[in-house]
């Protein structure tokens, strides 16, 4: 019997059968591509959870992040529980930030605004770490839910020193202050006699470490946003830009295949270069531990 033959209801059964196995909550029969696994999650949460406005203030957007930080602060949970939904609770679905922290030690640091993350065997190599933000928010709860936890899984897994730098932000300060900021940071690291300063940054904060490049023994760029400084007001620009990839030190670039907020750069020179299924933000916790292993490999190896 063709399909031509087939009566409405054998037709009817067909298309649930086809929608039952594009789309199932839970253990699934067949192997998903990294692909479907993420346009899957990423389906459950964009059904779930209303996306805030991004938008920051010198672009027409309300200018207060609370609501935006607030859903970057619940994503590394809401992420696991739509895995573990979507994906399958069989599997590993914990995100790097709560598998890879015991043992980690905080202090804080006042006099730049930061957060030292010592793991319990350090090396003697320190890192400088950027969150993201779009230069206007990140910090608050953002900081303390969703970028702190990846930043102390790098330094348990690397045993590299981490200070967390909640810098200041626009449109209230410049890329010079910010930069004046991180030159501060730079300098606690030297004083510790850091074997090696490596700066990391996500996003708008990679763009922030490649701003001071010059700073640092190495870098780590993690879905990089390198044009949103030129998009910058003059005002808050402040003259400053991201130096040519050829003049950076040894550098660790990690690309979201599907990124939606990123451009690719056009230029990373002799940067190492990974790529990960992965939006901006969202991202299988498979593919988020593997972002933060490779981080701290980078970071073992400076």
């Amino acid at each position: 019997m063709n399909d031509a033959s087939l009566s409405p209801e054998h037709e009817r059964e067909q298309e649930e059968a086809q929608f039952r196995a594009d789309f199932q909550v839970g253990g699934i029969d067949r192997t998903m591509s990294q692909e479907e696994q993420l346009e899957q999650l990423y389906s459950y949460l964009d059904a779930h959870y209303e996306l805030p406005d991004f938008t920051p203030p010198w672009k027409g957007g309300a200018g207060d992040p609370d609501r935006a930080d607030n859903y970057i602060a619940r994503l590394a949970d809401r992420t696991t529980h739509a895995a573990m939904l979507m994906l399958g609770s069989g599997l590993d679905q914990s995100m790097p930030g709560n598998a890879w922290i015991d043992g980690i030690e905080m202090e804080e640091v006042t006099e730049v605004g930061g957060c030292l993350f010592t793991p319990p065997e350090p090396t003697g190599k320190w890192a400088i770490s950027f969150h993201s933000g779009g230069w206007w928010r990140g910090s608050g709860d953002a900081l303390e839910n969703s970028w702190r936890p990846e930043v102390a899984a790098a330094a348990m897994r690397s045993g590299t020193i981490i200070l967390d730098l909640d810098y200041p932000l626009a449109p209230q300060h410049t890329l010079a202050e910010m930069n004046d900021v991180v030159a501060q940071a730079v300098g606690v690291a030297k004083h510790h006699n850091a074997a090696s300063i490596t700066g990391w940054g996500y996003s708008s904060g990679a763009a922030l470490a490649a701003m001071n490049a010059q700073l640092f023994d190495a870098l780590v760029l993690t879905f990089p946003d390198l044009a949103s400084v030129a998009a910058l007001p003059e005002e808050i620009q402040a003259g400053e830009s991201v130096p040519a990839a050829d003049t950076w030190p040894r550098t660790l670039v990690q690309i979201a295949l599907q990124d939606e907020i990123a451009a690719r750069p056009a230029d990373v020179g002799a940067a190492e270069v990974v790529e990960y299924v992965s939006r901006h933000r969202v991202s299988t916790p498979e593919v988020a531990r593997q972002k933060i292993a490779d981080v701290a490999a980078f970071l073992r190896s400076v």
